[in-house]
């Protein structure tokens, strides 16, 4: 493959041009709202476990291949946000990110190194491997 090729299959990839950093962030971001979401709602019907009728009906959903495929994913986004969460903060302890360097152009950020990313991909491929375990558990493939 030519340059010309990798510059326009890594723009159809990443059309934004965001690097795997941004998209880190991004994910966080959006794994916690859910996570916050489903732990309200969890809540919410878990103090009505006096109410038989609508415990009832919720174990139905939660049962259902949906509620499967919700609680597979909401135990997917729970493990990426973890591992994501304690590779943040080995990064702002100073672990991991490099020494720091005179900037000249082209302006590379040194805490974005190769073991960095690494570690991102690795949390993503983790999430994944977990998605597909709990999605195995539940529908016995």
């Amino acid at each position: 493959m030519n340059k010309e090729n990798k510059r326009t299959l890594r723009s159809w990839l990443n059309p934004k041009g965001y690097g795997i950093g941004r998209i880190s962030w991004l994910f966080m971001r959006i794994s916690g709202i859910f996570l916050l979401v489903f732990f309200v709602i969890h809540v919410i019907h878990s103090a009505s476990i006096l109410d038989r009728l609508s415990w009832g009906q919720l174990l139905l959903y939660a049962y259902s291949p949906v509620g499967f495929i919700i609680l597979s994913v909401m135990i997917s986004l729970g493990t990426f946000h973890t591992i994501n969460g304690i590779r943040l903060m080995f990064q702002q302890g100073g672990i991991g990110i490099g020494s720091p360097r005179r900037p000249d152009y082209p302006y590379n950020v040194e805490s974005m190194n190769k073991k960095n990313r690494l570690c991102i991909y690795v949390t993503i491929g983790v999430a994944a491997l977990v998605l597909y375990y709990a999605l195995g558990v539940f529908f016995k493939f």
